[in-house]
């Protein structure tokens, strides 16, 4: 059965949101002013996987933390 609570906590919605996980796993500099701008390249780019809902740029922690591991693997 579904933990609707993990998987609530696992969803990032928007731009501001996701460039704070890249930031947490070291994509994005903590200290980077363009931070959004760069989310939404690198949703653009297919780079990572993020994806829109209607206009929202979103992404799974889980997903972009497994992306992560196989680019610097």
């Amino acid at each position: 059965m579904l933990d609707r609570a993990k998987i609530a906590d696992d969803l990032l919605f928007g731009a501001e949101a996701i460039g704070k996980e890249l930031q947490d796993l070291g994509i994005i500099d903590e200290d980077d002013e363009n931070v959004e701008a760069k989310v939404y390249y690198i949703a653009k780019t297919k780079k990572l996987p993020i994806s829109k809902w209607g206009k929202t740029l979103t992404a799974s922690r889980t997903k972009l933390a497994n992306a992560v591991r196989a680019l610097v693997a």
